[in-house]
């Protein structure tokens, strides 16, 4: 799987150091998600819910944080979508876009030093 992502990042025109950081960034980023599947399935359904019928959110402060406020109870729903191959992509998209020539007419290749 290393080989893999590598070869087909420096493919793509990253050099040898950026294909190790694409690895790296893609392997933290599954890691992190496997983690957060991990404790959230450990989870009772309704753990961290509020006893007293209040919406998730509700005792947050409306002026510093009204955005999670009007989230409330919908981040649930919202946090156990499946989104992990969407943001693998963008997440690649957004590495191997970094790797592309700085200047025009640059290539990998010259940034290989080949």
């Amino acid at each position: 799987m290393v080989e893999t992502i590598v070869a087909g990042a420096i493919d793509h025109g990253c050099t040898p150091e950026q294909a190790v950081h694409v690895f790296r960034h893609i392997w933290y980023y599954t890691v992190g998600e496997i983690l957060v599947r991990a404790h959230s399935a450990r989870q009772p359904a309704d753990a961290g819910r509020p006893t007293d019928g209040d919406p998730l959110f509700s005792g947050l402060d409306t002026s510093r944080m009204p955005r999670l406020v009007a989230i409330g109870d919908r981040w649930r729903t919202l946090a156990a979508q499946d989104t992990y191959p969407q943001g693998l992509r963008a997440l690649v998209d957004g590495l191997l876009a970094q790797a592309a020539p700085a200047a025009p007419g640059e290539t990998a290749s010259a940034e290989r030093g080949e």
